[in-house]
């Protein structure tokens, strides 16, 4: 009815307001949804798309499904010591093939990701490309002002959900300043991909939306500064770090290079049974093959401070070696149980 029609306007309003964008949509129910869709609305048979491919690859995963899109999807070079974007090999890239979307963004996003000089290069070869920035690990960051600003950098388009450090309902978002593309992004969301978008998360992400407007800068710097404090914890201790001499990372995750404990997977298990969860993460070939990436922003959001990081680290180093499990697991459990206020919330 009427109620339901102005909080749809109200939730809208909030997203354009923390995001400072002219388009929103918030009918997907996951990140992958919010690829696929502009995917499915911006590209046009027999486009090149340049994507990363340690992301979702979705033009990739779309020319591979047994429904065949067809498109050219080519991967965008790493530089893996310093975990982004090769720029020089991807605007020679640019210039070859002038693509008519490059998509950004990275599974183990650590570094913001060179936006602008994308965009330029991409204008000078082809007036019609779209630059996607896939914001899904870092949505919350951004709306903190504590990342980058995607959109003011040149974003046609930012995809993303809306948990992870956005702390939100899990869902998905799309936002853009071109009406055109938005109309076009709306056409293939509905009914293709979505034809109920599950209204009840809506109040749900709605006070997220609230709670980044009215204390993201402080909750944003406290995520990146405990990763921050993290990972140089986890290399004091002799696990070497990705990104180590770039103080880590600019993010709420860091990515420990676990080679000398064992197979990533081994080390996933081993780390759930002490009850501390970490995923597994493959390497750029140069710095080596076993990962595992861990985010501080669950812990942040309970209270974690700069402080309780050499804690931290000593539990997951022990859980990596795996000398007492059983030990290491009631090590975790009196850590965990420091943590129960919630914190970065609307007051009360």
């Amino acid at each position: 009815g009427l109620r339901s029609q102005m909080a749809k306007i109200r939730v809208h309003q909030l997203a354009k307001e923390l995001f400072r964008v002219e388009y929103v949509d918030l009918r997907p129910l996951s990140g992958n949804i919010t690829g696929i869709c502009a995917m499915f609305a911006l590209a046009r048979a027999g486009d090149t798309v340049l994507e990363v491919y340690n992301a979702h690859q979705y033009a990739n995963k779309m020319r591979n499904a047994p429904l065949r899109v067809d498109l050219n999807s080519i991967e965008i070079p790493w530089d893996g010591a310093n975990y982004n974007v090769d720029l020089d090999r991807t605007l020679a890239l640019i210039e070859q093939h002038r693509p008519r979307i490059v998509s950004v963004g990275s599974g183990g996003f650590l570094f913001p990701a060179p936006v602008q000089a994308l965009k330029e290069a991409m204008q000078a070869c082809n007036s019609e490309s779209i630059l996607i920035y896939d914001a899904a690990h870092v949505l919350g960051l951004i709306a903190g002002g504590h990342f980058q600003d995607p959109m003011a950098e040149g974003a046609d388009v930012m995809i993303s959900s809306t948990h992870k450090t956005f702390a939100g309902p899990q869902g998905g978002i799309i936002m853009t300043n071109d009406r055109g593309y938005a109309e076009l992004i709306g056409e293939a969301l509905s009914p293709l991909l979505v034809a109920n978008h599950h209204l009840s998360r809506i109040p749900a992400l709605a006070a997220t939306f609230m709670e980044w407007l009215h204390c993201g800068p402080a909750h944003a710097d406290a995520i990146i500064t405990n990763a921050k404090a993290f990972g140089r914890a986890l290399h004091e201790r002799g696990v070497p770090m990705l990104g180590s001499h770039l103080d880590y990372t600019e993010t709420h995750m860091v990515v420990p290079i676990v080679d000398e404990f064992g197979e990533m997977r081994d080390l996933a298990d081993r780390l759930e049974e002490c009850n501390i969860i970490g995923g597994t993460y493959g390497l750029p070939k140069e710095v080596g093959n076993n990962g595992m990436r861990l985010g501080v922003q669950e812990l942040t959001r309970l209270g974690m401070q700069e402080s309780d990081a050499a804690e931290i680290a000593d539990c997951v180093v022990d859980a990596l070696k795996g000398d007492d499990p059983a030990a290491t697991k009631e090590q975790a459990i009196q850590l965990s149980g420091r943590f129960k206020k919630l914190c970065f919330a609307l007051e009360t």
